[in-house]
């Protein structure tokens, strides 16, 4: 298979590598060998307006935020012969969950740098203007150790302007969703703050912070006050207080009680 995108690329030797959600991915070369990904909308979903538009919105976000170490970078997108497309940087590796779920020996000896990394793609995508909303450990590609150890964020189907706003259709993954976005659909930077704290509870002790047998109960749980969440320190008694202390601020349930912005977490994850 052979297509000419655009100005900017040419691709061949294409291979369908995964389908499911509301995508389609194709592993494709360049002529100079260099490997990228092709996303494509599932045509089941090409005639549904949200998920039409986000598909859309989310490409050009990930180019306005391109190129950025710790960001899986656009090359290019738009539409191919109507269907919306979006060409993106190959990144080896396995997502977060994954390495978390089989006990990874990189999750165990480098957490920090993973958090640190991690940290800084969103402090970047909030700089630029736009808010991420769905940070999760699956959407978080790991490859290398040591030295060479590179995290890299991707799925922006769901981001947002920064300036933050209403979703009536409380859009996002639940059980990492802030309790202002699942009680009144409000999104905003503490939203991505708070999701950031999930994901990085999840990678510390190796369980989400909200834990149930349904989803009811567990919506339940984010959105009480009384509810406690334990700390990470007493699942991991590895942890640092700093760590610990850290997480706990991210999780907090009002919105202004977390930290006042990403730049500022990256700057206390840099310090420890």
């Amino acid at each position: 298979m052979f297509r000419l995108f655009g100005p900017k690329i040419t691709l061949q030797r294409q291979q369908q590598i995964n389908a499911g959600g509301m995508e389609v991915l194709y592993q494709a070369e360049q002529p100079d060998g260099t490997r990228l990904v092709i996303r494509e909308l599932l045509p089941k979903h090409r005639w549904k307006w949200r998920m039409h538009r986000n598909f859309l919105q989310g490409a050009g976000i990930r180019d306005q935020v391109s190129p950025h170490p710790n960001i899986v970078y656009s090359v290019e997108h738009g539409y191919w012969r109507g269907v919306p497309f979006e060409v993106i940087e190959f990144a080896p590796g396995l997502d977060l969950s994954r390495l978390i779920n089989k006990k990874d020996e990189v999750v165990v000896k480098q957490m920090l740098d993973i958090l640190r990394q991690a940290c800084h793609a969103v402090a970047h995508i909030h700089q630029r203007g736009f808010l991420h909303l769905d940070i999760k450990v699956e959407n978080f590609i790991i490859s290398g150790s040591g030295p060479s150890l590179t995290v890299k964020l991707t799925d922006f189907d769901l981001a947002r302007p920064r300036s933050g706003g209403h979703d009536a259709h409380r859009s996002g993954t639940p059980n990492s969703m802030a309790p202002e976005q699942l009680k009144k659909g409000i999104f905003g930077v503490e939203a991505d703050i708070f999701s950031f704290g999930v994901m990085a509870y999840y990678l510390v002790t190796g369980r989400k912070p909200f834990v149930a047998s349904s989803q009811e109960e567990m919506r339940r749980q984010q959105l009480s006050d009384s509810y406690q969440i334990l700390e990470p320190a007493k699942i991991n008694p590895g942890l640092t207080p700093k760590i610990n202390k850290l997480i706990m601020k991210c999780l907090e349930k009002e919105p202004m009680a977390r930290f006042p912005n990403m730049g500022y977490l990256a700057s206390e994850l840099e310090r420890m």
